[in-house]
């Protein structure tokens, strides 16, 4: 029965983001025509393009090697058209990400033994997420570094760290190696698997200078895979240096203060799309979180096609405009139990490592994952002054910590699991997640 349950809440979700993904363009993405452009000097010229082709030339190009050749192979379903072929790829991501939805529930379950139903409130309130279904049906890099970082995350938990030796510590290797790349930005699950290995002499009985090898071994195999690119390429913008328009300024400098200090709380609740928070951290980041703050994701009930927005960005619809009012005010519970979450897994972190006491595996796991969202977000919040937008911020997208995302439901999830005792508090909770999650499927149709 377990089985069947969790057999029909995937199928339901790939069944969703295969009709979200048929019906978005391939066009209808962020910096779609960026990525397609890469995409095309890259299987037709066999190269590389330069930044002067297109800014995303600083992303290493298996993911448009990949997408480019399935294009290939299913352009005379599209009537020889190669970037409409692209769509394929949209409908492969479609029919995976339901996959990486499963590495983890697999994950929750298998580090809460015997909660079954808390497993399944993890599984379909991380795939109901918003900012999830929005990326699915959309040509990007993102939603396949989430397919591939579930499974090194899966493997870790599930194979690696009970019985850590030389072949799966090589395994792990390969799968980080190809999550590298795929986007720089997959360096913080590999910072953290190689933390976590750190703290496996706490966990197993294996010394100081076995742990060190595997180390070396997981670091080296990595980097041989993934790191290619970023040699050879690093004098061609490998690293994003070329997208530096505030290099003269110290990094920490580049962002005012009201860029963290903002909030906009009650515009948030009534116009949650651009331009209302012009380079506000807080109120962008939420926005886009629940909603659509870029306005790229036009559900067709309001009217709106991607054409449309392709030559407005800021065309937008009165109900539509109301609907992600709804997004932004329904969600505020549900981010408050979410930072709770990953605020109590961050103190129990903390307690943990520095009490040097003996850990479990469970332990671990969790040590693991906390350590995983919280490298990904400093390295996130680190790249919106690296390559600071001062007039719009446009880089941030909640989409860009997409593959650490699930660590914050899971934190949530078990901050509920920890207040169930207190009834009063926690049945109310409950029923807001159950209503917010019913708001956000709604609103992730396409």
């Amino acid at each position: 029965m377990n089985r069947l349950i969790t057999g029909i809440l995937l199928v339901f979700f790939a069944a969703l983001f295969v009709h979200n993904s048929w019906l978005f363009s391939p066009w209808g993405g962020y910096d779609k025509d960026l990525h397609m452009a890469y995409t095309k000097i890259l299987t037709f010229e066999h190269r590389v393009p330069v930044y002067e082709e297109t800014p995303e030339s600083y992303n290493p190009p298996l993911f448009y090697f990949l997408s480019g050749r399935l294009a290939q192979a299913a352009s005379p379903w599209f009537d020889n058209n190669f970037l409409e072929a692209l769509k394929s790829w949209q409908l492969l991501m479609a029919v995976l990400v339901p996959l990486a939805g499963w590495f983890w529930y697999d994950i929750f379950r298998r580090i809460n033994p015997g909660r079954q139903c808390w497993s399944w409130l993890f599984l379909v309130w991380l795939l109901s997420l918003p900012v999830l279904n929005k990326m699915v049906p959309m040509y990007n890099l993102e939603t396949t570094q989430l397919v591939l970082s579930s499974l090194v995350c899966w493997f870790f938990i599930r194979h690696v760290l009970p019985r850590p030796n030389l072949n799966r510590i090589i395994i792990l290797g390969l799968l980080g190696g190809l999550t590298l790349s795929l986007r720089l930005m997959s360096f913080t699950l590999l910072l953290s698997l190689g933390l976590a290995i750190i703290l496996l002499i706490r966990t197993k009985a294996i010394s100081f200078k076995t742990m060190i090898k595997l180390n070396l071994i997981l670091t080296i195999t990595t980097l041989l895979i993934g790191g290619q690119y970023y040699f050879f390429y690093k004098d061609n913008g490998a690293f994003g240096e070329k997208m530096e328009d505030l290099s003269h300024i110290a990094w920490w400098k580049r962002q005012p203060k009201t860029f963290y200090t903002d909030t906009f709380f009650r515009t948030s609740m009534k116009t949650p799309v651009r331009p209302s928070f012009p380079n506000r951290f807080i109120p962008i980041f939420y926005s886009d979180f629940w909603g659509d703050y870029w306005n790229y994701f036009p559900q067709r009930r309001f009217g709106l096609t991607i054409n449309d927005l392709r030559k407005d960005r800021l065309k937008i619809t009165s109900q539509r405009l109301t609907r992600l009012a709804w997004q932004n005010r329904i969600n505020l519970i549900p981010t408050l139990i979410i930072l709770l979450g990953i605020i109590k897994a961050m103190t129990i972190t903390n307690k943990l490592i520095l009490k040097k006491t003996k850990l479990t595996d469970k332990q671990l796991a969790e040590i693991f994952l906390t350590l995983f969202f919280v490298t990904t977000f400093l390295a996130f919040f680190y790249m919106q002054h690296k390559f600071a937008n001062l007039y719009k911020g446009d880089t941030i997208k909640a989409s860009y910590l997409l593959y650490a995302l699930p660590v914050l439901i899971y934190s949530a999830v078990k901050w509920l699991m920890s207040v169930k005792k207190n009834k009063w508090l926690f049945y109310p909770l409950i029923t807001i997640i159950i209503i917010a999650i019913g708001f956000n499927l709604e609103f992730n149709f396409f």
